[in-house]
């Protein structure tokens, strides 16, 4: 057992805000990179240009409702219907590989891009871009 304050991992963590950056970084960049590094279990994405937080495990789906970005998903989440289809446009290793259920509910839709995925089921470990492919419009009662 190591004496309190001997633990390596004290020194992990944001960069502090004084250190100059690398040539070549964005000040912007470089503040979202000591933000991700603050909390480690939230995860930026883009779904439709909006820029949201995704929860490091969840699905895409869950971030964009938790968000108010509005995507079909006529089924509940139970792989059935396919209407939470997304196109990821980049990162598509920061999420889960795709499972049996969500291939099968694709093909049977004859999807076949691999990237194509269901937001209901794809779950987030890293930074990703995508987009609906059913976006809803309009707005719903009370909105």
């Amino acid at each position: 057992m190591r004496p309190a304050g001997d633990d390596p991992l004290d020194s992990v963590g944001a960069a502090p805000p004084d250190r100059p950056l690398p040539p070549g970084l964005d000040a912007a960049f470089a503040e979202r990179l000591r933000q991700v590094a603050a909390d480690p279990d939230r995860v930026p994405v883009e779904i439709d240009g909006r820029k949201l937080e995704a929860r490091r495990g969840g699905t895409l789906l869950a971030a964009a409702m938790k968000h108010g970005l509005r995507l079909m998903h006529v089924c509940g989440a139970r792989t059935l219907c396919t209407t939470c289809r997304i196109r990821v446009d980049s990162g598509a290793e920061n999420l889960t590989p795709i499972g049996t259920r969500e291939r099968l509910a694709l093909r049977s839709r004859l999807v076949l891009s691999r990237a194509t995925r269901l937001a209901c089921q794809a779950r987030v470990e890293g930074p990703i871009e995508a987009r609906a492919t059913f976006p809803l419009c309009g707005n719903l009662p009370g909105e």
